[in-house]
């Protein structure tokens, strides 16, 4: 080993994180060099004076209940996928609102590969991206998603499969249908369920209706272990639908100047 390739390996090496192959390469190359074994007795140094000034700091009472309370709810936690949001608890329902197909994929695509990674049944509804667009986008990310589709935790659908399946949007049905997809996931032992839909379908001809349909959403998610992201395309949406889609969603994901922010607080209904 030479001294570049151990430098990372030092800490682990400490920590007794190493496998005993690596030990044991580490333990010749110390042997036989005089800086590392410096370094290292500048670490166990560092180390043992931390030890020592950690033992000396007590945390609040206060402080400490409150990890304590917020280390029981971890499994309330998900890894969202999205750099701007990180962990989010179960029951949330996201907007994000896109320009081009690029800016959906670039979200989308890290939000579903998390739902993969944590165990959950993850469903896409797509819109002016076909079916074959997501998987190819999904596969350049995830690898073996074939595994993931052909086992049923991956579940693409069109928008005329989930949100127009009787030829017109039924807000009901739609609930209905995603409750099944919870109990799903449930009965098959994911940890919960994961949902982008596309409403690039949506006219203003039934706005109303739907902002209706999100506002219950909106309100039935937060007691369920699932996760929503309603995607709306801004070229498409005058200042009026923002501001309804901004009052029925927890968070809502914009872009401004090639940067993912949230777009501002909402005004739950």
């Amino acid at each position: 080993m030479e001294c570049d390739d151990i430098c990372n390996d030092l800490c682990a090496y400490l920590d007794g994180e190493l496998n005993p192959k690596k030990i044991e390469a580490v333990k010749e190359h110390l042997r036989l060099c005089p800086k590392c074994r410096n370094e290292i007795q500048s670490q166990q140094c560092i180390k043992a004076l931390l030890r020592t000034w950690g033992s000396r700091i007590f945390a609040p009472d206060r402080l400490r209940e409150s990890v304590v309370t917020e280390l029981g709810r971890i499994e309330e936690y998900r890894e969202s996928g999205i750099q701007v949001l990180d962990l989010v608890q179960w029951g949330t329902h996201i907007a994000q609102l896109y320009k081009d197909k690029s800016d959906l994929i670039e979200l989308l695509v890290p939000y579903m590969k998390a739902g993969l990674q944590e165990n959950e049944l993850c469903v896409w509804v797509t819109s002016e991206i076909s079916r074959e667009e997501a998987i190819e986008a999904l596969m350049e990310n995830i690898p073996h998603l074939q595994g993931y589709i052909d086992s049923g935790q991956l579940q693409l659908f069109s928008h005329e499969e989930w949100f127009l399946k009787n030829g017109y949007f039924d807000g009901q049905y739609v609930l209905d249908a995603a409750r099944k997809k919870y109990s799903e996931a449930l009965c098959r032992k994911y940890a919960g369920l994961r949902i982008t839909g596309n409403l690039f379908w949506l006219d203003q001809s039934n706005w109303d209706s739907f902002m209706e349909f999100e506002s219950r959403l909106n309100n039935a998610v937060q007691n369920y272990k699932l996760l929503v992201i309603c995607v709306y395309n801004e070229n498409k949406c005058i200042m009026d639908n923002i501001d309804d889609v901004v009052n029925t969603h927890e968070y809502v994901i914009a872009k401004t100047d090639d940067s993912w922010g949230l777009r501002r607080p909402a005004k739950v209904q």
